[in-house]
Parts: C-alpha cells; structure tokens; sequence
C-alpha cells in the first residue's frame, strides 16, 4: 500500500510541472487544448524511448535492465494517465450534453 500512496503524489507533482511549463512557455500556447496536445506528446515520446530501449536491450546495446524497465513502467503510467484524463473528459461531456437547459 505504501507504494500506491507513492505514485499519486508523483503523479500530481508531473502534472504541475507540465502545467507550469506551459504556462511559461508564452501566452498564445496557454490553452486547454494546448495542454492536451502537449500530453499526447509526451505519453508518445515515452512510449517510443521505452520501444528504443527495449530494442537495444534485444540487440545486447543496453546491459541495464532496470533503465528498461524503468523505461517501460514510465511509458505505462504516462499511458494510463492519458486514459483516465480522457476517460474523465468523456464523462463531464455526457454529463454536459445531458442537461436540460
């Protein structure tokens, strides 16, 4: 259980550090949607440096098997991040489209 009550509070701390970065990164990007953007890119580059590392650790260029994994596990929670970001957004969408005006 310990490790569980690790993640969230890692996972929060990314989300800010994302958020302030685009918030930095100047006015005409400081949307929503930008910040979206911004985190399907992210999920996408994890997933290919994961892919990339698992495919020197195959060809014998990567003797570190726990950078892999390490790897692979930070593809998988950037991913399921995603997903549940989106998963949110779809419910407050039919919850929206749901009301009577």
């Amino acid at each position: 259980m310990g490790e569980i009550g690790r993640i969230r509070p890692l996972v929060t701390h990314n989300l800010l550090k994302a958020y302030q970065k685009a918030q930095t990164e100047g006015a005409e990007k400081s949307g929503f949607g930008d910040l979206l953007k911004q985190a399907v890119n992210k999920a996408d580059a994890t997933q290919k440096n994961a892919d990339m590392m698992v495919d020197r650790a195959i060809i014998g260029q990567e003797k570190d098997l726990h950078k892999v994994m390490m790897a692979q596990e930070e593809a998988s929670l950037t991913f399921e991040l995603l997903m549940e970001v989106r998963n949110k957004l779809m419910d407050a969408y039919t919850q929206i489209m749901q009301m009577q005006v």
